[in-house]
């Protein structure tokens, strides 16, 4: 297990829809019980609205502005926001503003970051 990790050097993926995934610890790399990793959503782009069975996913925006749709509630986001989105809650990102918007994501426990590695 690496316990120093580059953005350049982690697993990525280019989701097509104007958004980057990077998965910078997860079962794969050694981090058994959570995983963590980063996206960046263009401006004018989003995440697909989803909700995890098991999971609960928490993001923290670190640059960009936007909207979180957690349930049926909409937020500003813009860097140092946080949103948590226990199991079973519905949540999206929309990139509102005019620059990348970049978050962290937690997953605990790890998995829903599983599918990126099949794309």
């Amino acid at each position: 297990m690496d316990y120093f990790l580059r953005k350049r050097d982690v697993f990525h993926v280019d989701l097509k829809d104007r958004r980057m995934a990077y998965i910078w610890l997860d079962k794969m790399t050694g981090a058994e019980n959570f995983s963590v990793g980063t996206s960046d959503i263009e401006p004018g782009s989003k995440t697909i609205p989803h909700q995890h069975g098991q999971e609960t996913e928490v993001m923290f925006i670190y640059k960009g502005r936007g909207t979180a749709v957690i349930g049926e509630k909409s937020y500003p986001l813009e860097p140092e926001t946080m949103m948590f989105c226990p199991p079973g809650v519905p949540h999206q990102i929309q990139n509102t503003g005019g620059e990348v918007l970049s978050f962290v994501f937690f997953y605990v426990p790890g998995g829903p970051e599983q599918y990126l590695r099949k794309l």
